[in-house]
């Protein structure tokens, strides 16, 4: 059981950093520490509950979902309306709560939860490459009609 639970530390420390180095914002360390947290909060409360072997009171699920609530806290922190009335830091804002969902699924350890992250990181990877190109075309629009 120890064992299997470092496993799912290892993965989600590794989908944290990939989840990360895909964003724009690069910073790693933020999406690491959500998707690992989200994991610990889960593999705790399913364990803790299994431990209890009460299922009319027992549900793993309330403890796990406190980490989207607390991800709408953050998130909510996280969005503003800059001077020139545009909404900035959406994508980073949803980026953390994927992590966060992501670190849930990991924390669960079911093999199915497991191909969901794979998609989702596929998905990830080709919607930031998807960006990076739309952005870069945008870019030298303005660049050419601007001079």
């Amino acid at each position: 059981m120890m064992v299997e639970a470092l496993i799912r530390i290892a993965l989600a420390t590794l989908v944290g950093f990939i989840i990360g180095y895909l964003s724009w914002i690069r910073n790693i360390r933020v999406f690491i520490i959500i998707t690992v947290g989200a994991a610990l909060i889960t593999i705790t409360s399913v364990d803790f509950f299994k431990l209890l072997d009460l299922p009319w009171i027992a549900d793993p699920g309330r403890i796990s979902a406190q980490v989207i609530a607390a991800l709408g806290f953050l998130g909510t922190g996280l969005i503003w309306i800059s001077e020139d009335s545009k909404v900035k830091g959406l994508p980073v804002a949803g980026s953390l709560l994927v992590a966060a969902i992501v670190g849930i699924l990991i924390g669960i350890g079911d093999t199915r939860t497991i191909l969901a992250v794979i998609f989702l990181l596929l998905l990830f990877y080709f919607l930031s490459h998807v960006e990076f190109k739309v952005r870069r075309k945008y870019r030298q629009k303005s660049k050419n009609t601007g001079s």
